[in-house]
């Protein structure tokens, strides 16, 4: 099956984020936060309501793809790099980075 669009990409994040029951997090991910003063409130909202600036990556060991999105939260531009499998809502977040303002 054929990836599909950034745009569309986003919107498969932004529903699946809707419900944190289909957010998960790595144990890296959850190392990343604390070490960069992330909350999970914050993570989910960049899913939520952020964009994505840079081209999804297939993940070369799994069969989904890797997206990296990014939104201004609390004077933090978070980057929240998340795995998922199209078409399930399951996203897993691999690491999430502050990219600075």
């Amino acid at each position: 099956m054929a990836t599909p669009s950034i745009r569309r990409l986003e919107k498969l994040i932004q529903s699946g984020a809707a419900d944190s029951h289909h957010v998960a997090f790595t144990k890296h991910a959850l190392a990343r936060m604390r070490q960069r003063g992330i909350t999970r409130i914050m993570v989910l909202d960049a899913l939520r309501l952020g964009c994505i600036r840079q081209q999804p990556e297939p993940d070369i060991r799994h069969p989904g793809v890797k997206c990296r999105m990014e939104r201004l939260v609390s004077g933090v531009l978070v980057g929240a790099v998340v795995y998922l499998e199209y078409p399930a809502p399951d996203l897993t977040v691999v690491t999430v980075i502050d990219l600075g303002v």
